[in-house]
This record gives C-alpha cells, sequence and structure tokens, in this order.
C-alpha cells in the first residue's frame, strides 16, 4: 500500500484508525470470506485443499500439498515475503487469522518493476510508518485454501442444470 496517512494525537486518541481504512480492509476479508463460500458451495463432494500455517510458513494443520516458502529481506531479519508453492491447475485464496488487524503486502521480486501477487506478507493496520525504510512483518497465522479456477468457473453450468 502506497498511501501514506498523516494523524495529529487529538485525532488518533479518538479514532486509531481516523476512519480512513476501516471499510476497504472490511471489505477485503468479506470478499475472501464469501469467494471461500462460494468455492465450498461449488466443491460440494469435491475435496477443497486447505492448511494452516504459522508465521514461520510452517504447516500447523491441514493438507500436505500446500506448502509455504519463506523469502526473507536482505539486511532486514524483521521483513519476508511468503509464496505458496505452486500446484497444477490452482490458484489460491490468503487469509490471515487475525484479519481485522493486518493487510497483506504485495512483494516485487528483484529486477522486476511490478508487483508479483505470488509474493505476500502481513503488515499492522494501519502501518503507522511515518518515517522511511521498511515496514516490519505482523507475526501472524494464515491460512491457504487452494481451488481450480475451472471448477469456479463450472458454477454458470451447474445453474443452468
Amino acid at each position: 500500500m502506497n498511501d501514506t496517512f498523516f494523524f495529529s494525537a487529538p485525532q488518533l486518541k479518538r479514532d486509531s484508525l481516523g476512519g480512513a481504512h476501516e471499510r476497504p480492509f472490511k471489505s477485503m476479508i468479506s470478499d475472501a470470506i464469501a469467494l471461500y463460500d462460494l468455492i465450498r458451495r461449488v466443491y460440494q463432494g469435491r475435496k477443497i485443499l486447505s492448511a494452516l500455517f504459522d508465521p514461520d510458513g510452517k504447516r500447523l494443520n491441514g493438507d500436505e500439498r500446500l506448502a509455504i516458502e519463506v523469502h526473507p529481506l536482505k539486511g532486514n531479519p524483521a521483513v519476508w515475503w511468503y509464496s505458496v508453492n505452486p500446484l497444477e491447475d490452482h490458484q489460491f485464496i490468503r487469509i490471515p487469522v487475525n484479519a481485522g488487524a493486518v493487510i497483506e503486502s504485495l512483494g516485487t521480486p528483484e529486477g522486476q518493476k511490478n508487483s508479483d501477487a505470488a509474493y505476500f506478507r502481513y503488515v499492522p493496520v494501519p502501518d503507522g510508518h511515518i518515517f522511511g525504510g521498511e515496514i516490519p512483518n505482523v507475526r501472524v497465522a494464515f491460512m491457504v485454501v487452494a481451488y481450480k479456477p475451472s471448477d469456479l468457473l463450472a458454477i454458470t453450468e451447474l445453474k443452468g442444470s
């Protein structure tokens, strides 16, 4: 997130978010949950792959085919990126377990100009970062749900039958 917000001390005392981020983050989380619910309904009788991971990327529970790779930022142990190891024909939904307190930030691989949605990390809401430097990660567990887009798109065929 590249937006920068500055708040006065009295304003922060009244509302730590200043109302600036309340709606987009609630919407982001509810969108992820709604998509998960849609996939769950489409996949009735089929298995959805899912797993819970700790902040170090270690699987705590769930499907062993799902795995996380951790990419530390050189020279800054407070910043690291995750990526979900690819599974053929699958896309992923990532949901932090404390979704109201964090933002998913996307990474830009070295040598590239644009962010890549395959690389992500969690930072605080609001990031509270005013001065230069990299915002440190939040240590939060997260879920990964894997689905096949072709199955999700089949919902229109299910409605027609």
